[in-house]
């Protein structure tokens, strides 16, 4: 992990617009009812610098994970002058509205960023939407194991059918150390493989050991180097090199390594249509190269506005799908803690995300905001859902709960969310330093 001047400031930048349309959406709709607003803060603690406008103060605070508004009479402890602009003089609906709104605004910044780089475009890897048929098998690994081939097509998992590799990738990702039962066809055949998943990198996610066909495209070109020469372009997309199928980037970069100083013929697709070159290997102190830069094949997503919303809302609910999930695992003791990711992990992800560009970055953006968002709407005391429930209660009730009784659950809301969050920074250290 890097620390910088420029990945600090991005990290900084994507939690502000954050914590920023969060406190918006209660602020907007405080104002709307008529309901004083005393303080705006992005950040906690002490107050760096800012503007007081009206009863509003504006301002920066010392701590910049973080942010909140302050209403006139938001809790009995406040000093109340009797006014009708205080937030528990308004009727409950009002304060409903206000509660749920800063959730609403992350949730909708969400599904807005993705909306708009569906309209101007967004790649993912092809391999995410192909069927999942197994394109190589690690020796020693679950799937070796299970006696998965090369060329077999993983139909279903437990019943569940699989229909991309992105899916089968989720399935086994959320499954670490537990065995699932696939089936596969192979040379329209169907059978039955019982697999054991492990658990792999840091996060102890799941692991079978197998890779889609992934296909290698030529990213880039060196200029004075031999694919240069060969009229090599970016966009080709490499097949086999003599005469031998390659399946992904790291298979390339073996063959032409061990052909230093040697002539290899290059099997290629350039926009759809097969083409063969040869091209010379040069000699270096690594080994072979031949001056390309190596990816994956990937599928540019884009959409009109109307088709882009549709597929945006997709997305949101789909990744809403997901999160509830991984936490029902995680409380279920199906996945470890440590896939849980805190402040380190996600000044990791931003900063790599930027480098990758800014199309990665606002997708991740996105992302965040939509997890912030729905968390915010748990039934957890000190987070607005253990407000909005307290709300609903007393509804249901027709009358207030007693102010004794709401602050020993805030407290004990308070001490749960403590607790919670020192285990994610304990593990979020011990994932990137131990």
């Amino acid at each position: 992990m890097t620390l910088s001047i420029e990945n600090i400031l991005v990290f900084l930048f994507l939690l502000g617009v954050l914590i920023f349309v969060h406190e918006l959406g209660h602020f907007s709709v405080a104002r709307l009812f008529g309901i004083r607003v005393l303080v705006f803060s992005l950040g906690f603690g002490p107050r760096l610098f800012g503007i007081k406008r009206g009863s509003t103060d504006y301002r920066i605070s010392a701590i910049p994970v973080g942010g909140y508004v302050k209403l006139a009479g938001e809790t009995p402890e406040d000093e109340s002058s009797g006014g009708g602009d205080e937030f528990l003089a308004r009727p409950r609906y009002q304060r409903l509205l206000v509660l749920v709104m800063g959730a609403t605004l992350n949730v909708l910044l969400a599904i807005g960023i993705w909306w708009v780089l569906l309209q101007t475009g967004m790649e993912e890897p092809a391999y995410y939407h192909q069927a999942a048929v197994v394109g190589g098998v690690e020796d020693g690994s679950p799937a070796a194991q299970a006696e998965l081939r090369v060329g077999d097509r993983i139909v279903s998992i437990d019943g569940t059918p699989v229909t991309s590799w992105k899916q089968l990738h989720t399935e086994v990702t959320l499954s670490p150390d537990q065995q699932r039962t696939l089936e596969v066809e192979r040379a329209g055949t169907r059978l039955e493989a019982v697999i054991r998943l492990a658990s792999s990198t840091r996060y102890q996610l799941g692991y079978a050991g197998i890779r889609p066909r992934l296909g290698v495209v030529v990213q880039g070109v060196t200029p004075g180097m031999p694919a240069a020469a060969a009229g090599m372009q970016p966009g080709d997309e490499i097949i086999a090199i003599d005469g031998q199928p390659v399946n992904d980037s790291a298979e390339v970069s073996e063959l032409v390594k061990n052909r230093a100083g040697a002539r290899i013929r290059l099997a290629l697709r350039r926009a759809g249509e097969p083409l063969e070159q040869e091209v010379s290997v040069s000699a270096t102190p690594e080994g072979g190269r031949i001056g390309v830069a190596l990816g994956v094949p990937t599928i540019l997503q884009r959409h009109p506005p109307l088709e882009a919303l549709r597929e945006s809302l997709n997305l949101a609910w789909e990744s809403s799908g997901l999160m509830f999930r991984t936490l029902r695992k995680l409380f279920a003791g199906e996945l470890s803690p440590r896939t849980m990711s805190g402040p380190i992990d996600i000044y990791k992800f931003t900063g790599n995300a930027w480098e990758q560009g800014k199309v990665t970055f606002f997708a991740l953006m996105a992302a965040i905001s939509l997890q912030l968002g729905l968390i915010n709407l748990f039934p957890i005391p000190v987070l607005d859902g253990g407000h909005i429930l307290v709300l609903l209660i007393e509804a249901g009730l027709r009358r207030d709960l007693s102010d004794r009784l709401k602050e020993r659950v805030m407290q004990a809301g308070f001490v749960f969310l403590v607790l919670v969050m020192g285990m994610v920074i304990y593990f979020d250290v011990v994932k990137n330093f131990l």
